[in-house]
Order: C-alpha cells, then sequence, then structure tokens
C-alpha cells in the first residue's frame, strides 16, 4: 500500500478552480502539493523542492506541456503524468514518448485520479539495495532515473533510462523484444509493432550523440537486444 501522508506533488496547471479543487482534494489525503500556473514557477519550484509526482496540463500560457517536460527532466528526476484535455490518440503517444508515466483525459473523477496518482508512486518506489549499478565508469541511479559518467550527467529522458535498466537488470543477457516492448510500452508485443525497435534506435543515437557511444546496444537475430560496454583496445 502507498503511503500519501507527506508525499510533494507538484501540480502545473492554468485553470485556477479546477488547480484549487484538485489541490484541496489531494490535501484532504494527506499530499503535499505546490501549484504553479505556468512553466517559468513550475521550474523555479523543481529547482527548489524535492517532489514525488509531477502532474503537468499540456497547454500552459508560456509553453507546451512537452517542452515543460524536457526541461523539468534536466533539473529533476521526478516521474511526471499528464492531466489534459487534449485526448487523442498522436498525443497521448507523444506524450508517453517524452517519459512520462501516465496520461489522463480531463475531466477526471478525483477517486480515479487519486487511484492514478498511486499507482505512479507504487511504480516509482524503488529498493535502495537494488537501485544502483555501476558499468565501466557509468552509474545508473534508478531512483531518480539518471545516468553520469565519472560525475558527469547524461541527459535521458525517463524512458530512455528505463530501456537502460532493463538491460542493466539483465546483465550480458539478451532481452527479447517480447518483454522489451511490454515493459516500455505497456501492452503485449502483437509480433508487427516496431515501437520498442523504434525507441531502441532512438536511445542508440542519443548516446552517440551524448558521447557515450561505447554503450552499445545490439540486435541479435532471433533473441532481441544485447547491452554491451566497448572497451578500448
Amino acid at each position: 500500500m502507498v503511503k500519501l501522508q507527506n508525499k510533494r506533488l507538484l501540480l502545473i496547471e492554468d485553470d485556477l478552480p479546477l488547480a484549487e479543487l484538485i489541490a484541496d482534494f489531494l490535501s484532504e489525503q494527506g499530499i503535499r502539493v505546490w501549484h504553479a500556473v505556468n512553466g517559468a514557477q513550475a521550474l523555479q519550484y523543481a529547482r527548489q523542492h524535492p517532489f514525488d509526482l509531477v502532474i503537468c496540463d499540456l497547454m500552459l500560457p508560456d509553453t507546451h506541456g512537452f517542452m515543460l517536460a524536457e526541461r523539468l527532466q534536466a533539473v529533476c528526476a521526478t516521474p511526471l503524468m499528464f492531466l489534459t484535455a487534449v485526448g487523442d490518440d498522436l498525443t497521448h503517444v507523444q506524450a508517453l514518448d517524452t517519459g512520462a508515466v501516465d496520461f489522463i483525459n480531463k475531466p477526471v473523477k478525483p477517486q480515479i485520479l487519486l487511484a492514478r496518482i498511486k499507482t505512479c508512486l507504487r511504480h516509482s518506489r524503488r529498493s535502495d539495495d537494488n537501485a544502483m549499478a555501476q558499468l565501466g565508469d557509468y552509474q545508473f541511479d534508478e531512483r531518480s532515473k539518471s545516468l553520469s559518467v565519472n560525475g558527469k550527467a547524461v541527459p535521458l529522458t525517463n524512458q530512455e533510462f528505463d530501456i537502460l535498466w532493463l538491460f542493466i537488470k539483465n546483465p550480458e543477457q539478451p532481452v527479447s523484444r517480447d518483454h522489451m516492448f511490454e515493459q516500455i510500452v505497456g501492452r503485449p508485443y502483437d509480433g508487427t509493432d516496431r515501437a520498442a525497435d523504434l525507441k531502441v534506435c532512438r536511445l542508440r543515437k542519443k548516446l552517440e550523440a551524448c558521447g557515450c557511444g561505447d554503450i552499445r546496444i545490439s540486435t541479435l537475430r532471433g533473441q532481441g537486444y544485447i547491452l554491451t560496454l566497448v572497451q578500448d583496445a
């Protein structure tokens, strides 16, 4: 069971009546709520306070939620869910591709919102004993979903880190496409959807662009993917 008492939540919502309703309801559940009306204020709060969860609207006065999510990830690794009236499938997919842990359409009943919050918090809890890993000069911290090399942070989204963490949990073993698809996309693999392959391809390019090309994700025909660290000859 997830304990909500004193959990810290950043609500980014410019609809003041709605924000007040949500904040009041969550406060009654024991959650401490900070409310930001725009992206600038949200970034200020994120720099000043550690949060357990961020709930973000998409259409904000000074920025789009997707752009703000990327900036927030550069400041902190807090799980983020979108709560928005924009509910088409493409927007939903794009939201999850940014690394968001959930996407909720407005209007939503308070108890449903609370249940989704509990699920996000439950999934974000990590055991300290199993949350750190080392690969060569690379340090992985699953609690903050962060990767660093020699003390320098590597800019990854939460989902990009989650893909790498799948490999870290299966050292020197291939990760099947079925398993990766189910873990990353969130539904069973149907044999045709290439979403997981696209995410791996983007991650490869991201690692190369960040100077981390020695982290190699190779395709093993009929087996899936395997992660190796390429050592200098």
